[in-house]
């Protein structure tokens, strides 16, 4: 048996990480329905350190009755605030997801498993900004959002092959649960689409910096396949939030 393993090792050397890789952090949210407050769904988190550095998550998308429904992927190490990532939605094939060589990024997503994967490579305008790696956006913009300064960036949306200018500004200071919270508003930063497309609410931890709720469109579709429109709270172990 031993023999075999390193075979293994010596031919596939690349697996032996991923075996002994264990989670620094694990956390989840559950996401309500914005108007009626049903449950829906939870992401679960899995986040991986390396040398104190986050480096990548996993995130399992789970209903409200507990099955498994979709995964997501995302690299941090590279570029936090423009991270590598796929989700994949395994009810109906939806996915987006984004490879980033350097100032290069590749969209690529499809909005059912029978659709061809549409993708687009290009360099975005500075500062851009995707996916998860908004948290790391806010976290390393902290002391100019919490001074109440507007900041405006380019979200890029694999599901559009584009990118949006947005912008980001706190609405207050205040609690969330007894601990104290930055609360901040994001927006579209464009008059036409701002008719169309509300802000998004987003609370923050003050000590750790660490999201708490988010208000808006999910990035998880209903049964139509449009984005439902969600709250999520998320719930952190004692060690995440009392580090």
């Amino acid at each position: 048996m031993i023999r075999k393993i390193l075979i293994f090792a010596i031919v596939f050397p690349s697996f032996l990480p991923l075996w002994a890789e264990k989670p620094k952090y694990q956390y989840f949210g559950k996401a309500y329905d914005l108007s009626t407050g049903k449950y829906i769904y939870s992401d679960n988190h899995k986040e991986y350190y390396n040398n104190g550095k986050h480096t990548h998550s996993d995130i399992v998308y789970k209903d409200a009755e507990g099955k498994v429904f979709g995964t997501k992927h995302i690299e941090f190490d590279k570029n936090s605030e423009v991270p590598t990532f796929k989700t994949e939605d395994f009810r109906d094939g939806y996915t987006e997801g984004a490879d980033v060589r350097g100032k290069s990024v590749r969209l690529f997503s499809k909005r059912k498993k029978e659709d061809p994967l549409a993708e687009r490579t290009y360099t975005p305008k500075g500062p851009a900004v995707m996916d998860g790696g908004f948290d790391y956006f806010v976290r390393n913009n902290w002391e100019t959002l919490a001074k109440g300064e507007r900041m405006s960036f380019h979200f890029l949306a694999p599901i559009q092959l584009d990118d949006y200018k947005f912008a980001a500004e706190k609405i207050r200071d205040g609690e969330w649960k007894g601990r104290p919270a930055l609360y901040l508003r994001l927006e579209v930063d464009n008059f036409i689409l701002k008719q169309v497309v509300k802000p998004f609410l987003l609370v923050y931890d003050v000590q750790t910096r660490r999201i708490l709720q988010f208000d808006g469109l999910s990035n998880i579709n209903d049964e139509n396949g449009k984005s439902l429109k969600v709250k999520i709270v998320y719930d952190y172990p004692k060690e995440v939030l009392e580090p």
